[in-house]
């Protein structure tokens, strides 16, 4: 079942805040240079004391630009209920926060650690359902932000999607290189298991030994099936087939 949207006036509004770019101004002294001695700019185009253009940030920090139609729980009330139903969301990879937006021009933000869990609807279609890393121990303690829940059981697969900032490239002594950073899109896969949360790395070996209580069965499945286990679908059924046996 996929969520409607209902109107929302709760929560803190985000500002947005323009971003200064330093003064692309020639220091001083070349200045007086050009003035004063006729001073001419090289064949190749750099002259010492010009600030070229500013770097900028590539990208975007959300899982899903577009506002989707989901259901919020947090870990306090928010008025009269823990929970808000019909709204539209989007989550900030960077920021760690849950964006609402109450009307096109009215964007209000939960930030990461207030709120439990979420669902909302999926770009790949179906609903996708979100809870706290904070509901976890073991390895989730060194990270932050939630988990995708893929497949629930006694062993539950979990997606953590994060972002990865490749820096700038740029050499100002040689004029080289890139001034821009970039924001890269990336997920690590968990197990999750009696609310312990442990890094995983999908593979045959590794699938046999998490599943060794029904290895036969398993064997029998990835033989018959030959699922791509790294791939998201076919470690979804994998882990679907194994939770119901």
């Amino acid at each position: 079942m996929r969520f409607s949207c209902l109107p929302l006036l709760l929560l803190l509004p985000v500002y947005g805040f323009a971003q200064t770019s330093p003064d692309n101004s020639m220091q001083q002294t070349t200045r007086d240079r050009i003035n004063f001695s006729g001073l001419k700019i090289p064949a190749n185009g750099v002259l010492f004391g010009v600030d070229g253009p500013p770097g900028q940030i590539l990208g975007d920090a959300y899982l899903d630009t577009t506002f989707q139609a989901g259901t919020i729980r947090f870990y306090g009330r928010i008025g009269q209920s823990d929970t808000l139903a019909g709204v539209p969301v989007r989550l900030d990879l960077m920021a760690n926060e849950v964006e609402i937006q109450a009307s096109p021009a009215d964007i209000r933000v939960a930030k990461g650690h207030s709120v439990k869990r979420f669902a909302m609807n999926s770009k790949l279609g179906g609903v996708s359902h979100f809870v706290n890393v904070l509901e976890y121990r073991g390895d989730a303690d060194a990270i932050n932000g939630f988990f995708e829940q893929l497949v629930t059981g006694r062993v539950e697969l979990l997606l953590h999607p994060f972002i990865s900032v490749k820096k700038s490239t740029y050499n100002p002594a040689l004029n080289t290189g890139s001034k821009d950073d970039q924001l890269l899109k990336k997920a690590d896969w968990y197990i999750g298991r009696q609310g312990q949360a442990v890094k995983f790395s999908p593979g045959k070996k590794a699938v046999l030994e998490l599943m060794a209580d029904r290895k036969e069965q398993v064997e029998a499945y990835l033989q018959a099936e030959k699922p791509d286990l790294k791939s998201r679908a076919g470690l979804v059924a994998l882990f679907t087939f194994y939770n119901r046996l």
